[in-house]
């Protein structure tokens, strides 16, 4: 097994794969009242060097606490098809590694296949809830999360296309004189 076989496009996969899991941690969405808690919090954060009074610091902890408890990324939020969210993209995840494994093994490129399928199915369920925000479309916001997500599985599902695109060729030392 060497990696020298992978092509750049699978490389790309590979790095996306791993970006992939990433994208899982920052907010997802968030609520009107989060938002204004974080501009709340902003607000009262002090100049550098200039003092605090307690009221304000008092004022951006709570306002913290309370964006905080309004924001959930993609572990957090507890509805089905947010969980079915969750798992297509470890699964996505897994098979882009798993792919690049595969060919640093020697067997082919055929798992891009697959792993472009997963990557095209799971973007577009992104893409819904995105248009279909988890609650109310009027309280609930995205945040960075999920376009950041739809991002890597669009480079994700190019580079799968790009690395099935063209046959892989042996590297010069696995070829008989």
């Amino acid at each position: 097994m060497t990696f020298a076989r992978l092509r750049p496009a699978e490389w790309v996969v590979f790095v996306a794969a791993l970006a992939l899991l990433f994208t899982t941690a920052p907010d997802w969405y968030s609520t009107k009242t989060g938002e204004e808690a974080r501009r709340i919090q902003q607000d009262n954060r002090a100049e550098e060097g200039q003092p605090v009074g307690e009221s304000q610091a008092e004022t951006e902890r709570a306002a913290e606490a309370l964006a905080e408890a309004q924001e959930r990324n993609a572990w957090q939020e507890d509805g089905t098809l947010d969980r079915i969210i969750l798992i297509c993209l470890l699964a996505t995840a897994a098979l882009g590694v798993a792919a690049g494994f595969m060919r640093a093994g020697g067997r082919g490129s055929g798992a891009y296949a697959v792993a472009g399928g997963a990557a095209c199915v799971t973007a577009l369920m992104v893409l819904y809830r995105i248009l279909q925000e988890p609650g109310f479309d009027e309280v609930t916001t995205v945040q960075i999360g999920p376009p950041l997500a739809l991002g890597v599985l669009g480079v994700y599902a190019f580079a799968c296309a790009m690395a099935l695109r063209e046959p892989a060729a042996e590297p010069a030392y696995n070829r008989e004189p």
